[in-house]
């Protein structure tokens, strides 16, 4: 009984740190206008709510792959998914990189004169880093 209740504790520890996260980068994406600035760029702002729904089911389909271990075998269609992550990684960091400029204006908000090189290159080495370790150690996400 004692080990069904501290598996049943660590249950919900997980997926409610799980949802927390989730919903961080789900907001995060909100704030940032993404999606909107996205379907202007591309002039379908009649498809903002496709967009969303596709990123929702994105990420739970992301987080099912991290729960579930299994493979689908579709051979040499993973081009199609492959393409379709290129994609949205290369729109999310275009997306980011225009709402990288409020740095400069916090910074002048702020008073601070000097720093922002560092601040930006803190920022770029950081994700580099965690990169490096997450792909270079065996079995680190485990």
């Amino acid at each position: 009984m004692v080990w069904f209740l501290k598996t049943l504790i660590l249950i919900v520890i997980a997926f409610s740190s799980g949802v927390v996260i989730a919903g961080g980068v789900f907001a995060f994406i909100a704030v940032i206008g993404i999606v909107p600035r996205m379907a202007q760029r591309t002039h379908t702002e009649n498809k903002i709510v496709l967009y969303e729904n596709a990123i929702i089911t994105g990420g739970v389909f992301g987080c099912l792959t991290m729960v579930f271990d299994f493979n689908i075998p579709i051979g040499y269609f993973s081009i199609i998914p492959a393409f379709a992550i290129g994609i949205f990684v290369g729109s999310l960091a275009v997306s980011i990189a225009e709402v990288l400029n409020v740095v400069p204006v916090f910074m002048r908000r702020a008073s601070l004169k000097t720093g922002l090189g560092l601040f930006v290159a803190s920022i770029a080495f950081g994700k580099m880093f965690g990169s490096l370790i997450y792909f270079i150690i065996p079995n680190f996400y485990k």
